[in-house]
């Protein structure tokens, strides 16, 4: 009931804004059937864009930016 308003607001701005997609409950770890859960599409991208501000993601970031070890093929 909370959300419904807010996701209202994105009717025929946002395509399939109401479209179920996997959310996970804590963005340091991945996708997995403990950490996830279904949402609204809207739901997941305000989410998601509110823990960039907040650099929530930057550990996801940087565990999957980290330089190859030397020597690695690649």
């Amino acid at each position: 009931q909370k959300w419904r308003p807010f996701c209202l607001q994105f009717e025929g701005l946002v395509e399939d804004f109401n479209f179920g997609t996997l959310l996970r409950l804590d963005c340091r770890d991945g996708y997995t059937e403990e950490n996830s859960i279904l949402a609204t599409r809207i739901q997941f991208l305000a989410i998601e864009i509110a823990r960039n501000r907040e650099g929530c993601n930057d550990v996801v970031y940087n565990r999957s930016a980290k330089p190859a070890p030397a020597g690695a093929p690649g």
